[in-house]
Order: structure tokens, then C-alpha cells, then sequence
């Protein structure tokens, strides 16, 4: 029995492998954590695009007072790529004294406003989660004429 206590205890006092155990515990952790900021990497990439695509398209509202709002849908699918799934609504409405959409249609003289929401589906090209990205603006373009 002193024999095999023996040799436990200079197996557990032997250190010659232990970097190799070590990496054999921490590479797969490392490689989890490399590959997780490169999923996100992308889906950010994603968004700042999708983002991007939208203040061009707010830019055009802008420019044309909210009066070529379809021109405007067109101007942000374009940023987004000719084949993006993404859904996309655009719409103007009026604001007055009593609140926001009080006269239908908008008369002289109320303030006008643009708003753009896009939805756009995102699957994580490493994990496969499927996400959704979204940016909603809304602007002031100008009073109605």
C-alpha cells in the first residue's frame, strides 16, 4: 500500500504537462469568445448599415419637405441593397395645437413630420440566432405649404 501512495504522490507532484493541459482547457474557451465577438461584430455592422440606409432617406425627406415620401421608401432601399428582406415603412403626418395627426389631410400652415421605421431579419452567421434589426426615425420637415 506505501507503494501506490508512493507513486500518487509523485504523479501529483510531476509537472511536466501541465502548460499542455492548460492550453487543452482554455483554447476552446478562447475560440468560444473570438467567434462570439465576430457574430456581434457582424450583426453591428448590419445595424450601422440599416442606419445608414435610413438617414439617407430622412436626408431626402428633408429635402423635399416630406412631399415625395414614396421617392424617400425608395431612396432607403436603396442603401439597403436591391435584394434585402427588410420591411419598410414611410409615412408624413401633421401636427397642431391639440396633437400629432389632428387634421387629416394637413392644412397650411401645420408642421409637418416624416417617420421611417425599417425592420430588417438577421441570422448570426456563426451561432445562427435568428434577430431582428430595426431603426425607427421621425423629423420635423417643415410647415405645410
Amino acid at each position: 500500500m506505501p507503494k501506490m501512495l508512493q507513486g500518487l504522490a509523485r504523479f501529483l507532484r510531476h509537472t511536466g504537462a501541465n502548460a499542455a493541459v492548460e492550453f487543452a482547457v482554455l483554447v476552446p474557451l478562447l475560440l468560444l469568445l473570438i467567434s462570439g465577438t465576430l457574430d456581434l461584430g457582424m450583426g453591428f455592422q448590419e445595424k450601422l448599415k440599416l442606419q445608414s440606409a435610413l438617414n439617407t432617406g430622412m436626408q431626402h425627406a428633408m429635402q423635399t419637405q416630406g412631399n415625395a415620401i414614396a421617392t424617400t421608401k425608395q431612396v432607403i432601399a436603396h442603401g439597403l441593397g436591391p435584394s434585402s428582406p427588410a420591411t419598410l415603412e414611410a409615412s408624413t403626418f401633421c401636427s397642431c395645437a391639440s396633437g400629432p395627426s389632428c387634421v387629416k389631410p394637413c392644412a397650411p400652415g401645420l408642421d409637418r413630420y416624416a417617420t421611417v421605421s425599417v425592420t430588417l431579419p438577421y441570422r448570426t452567421a456563426i451561432f445562427e440566432m435568428e434577430l431582428a434589426l430595426d431603426a425607427k426615425f421621425e423629423i420635423y420637415v417643415g410647415k405645410v405649404k
